[in-house]
């Protein structure tokens, strides 16, 4: 054991809250990243997302993105205590969230145009169109981290895609 959350018995935890049922729980430690990739709705591009566990909690780390589209950002926001990072790279764009921390991310699950795929800790992927059906809201988070969902951290709706 490495300390941290997974002392605490922490699960990365993927919830249909349209069944109301637990579709995937992995154990996970402090540090872990997660990365959610799907193809924009409106841009069909891909999009990435990548999440750590952060004191127990999902947490923001960075997004990125090649061309810009609808709901993506355009620069540097305030959002929850943070200002992001907004990067123009060679292949695309960057944006650092540095940690923020979530607590709980819920998707709208986007047909297999959309694909969106998990990678977890350890390399393992799932593709949520494998744990449910298209049109059911999942919420992704971690559970058991020993810290509850900081104060001002709301549940946060992303990677939403049709």
């Amino acid at each position: 054991m490495h300390g941290g959350a997974e002392a605490a018995g922490a699960r990365f935890e993927v919830a249909d809250l349209s069944a109301g049922r637990l579709l995937l729980s992995r154990p996970v430690r402090e540090g872990d990243r997660i990365l959610m990739v799907h193809i924009h709705s409106i841009a069909k591009r891909p999009v990435e997302e990548e999440f750590s566990v952060r004191g127990g909690v999902l947490s923001m780390e960075e997004m990125r993105f090649d061309t810009f589209g609808a709901n993506l950002p355009v620069g540097p926001e305030h959002v929850g205590g943070t200002t992001t990072e907004f990067l123009r790279e060679e292949d695309g764009y960057r944006v650092l969230h540095h940690g923020r921390p979530l607590g709980a991310v819920q998707v709208m699950v986007g047909g297999p145009e959309v694909d969106h795929t998990l990678t977890l800790p350890g390399g393992g992927r799932v593709r949520l169109l494998d744990l449910t059906r298209r049109g059911a809201r999942v919420e992704l988070r971690v559970r058991g981290g020993g810290r509850p969902r900081p104060a001002g951290a709301p549940d946060t709706k992303m990677g939403m895609g049709r």
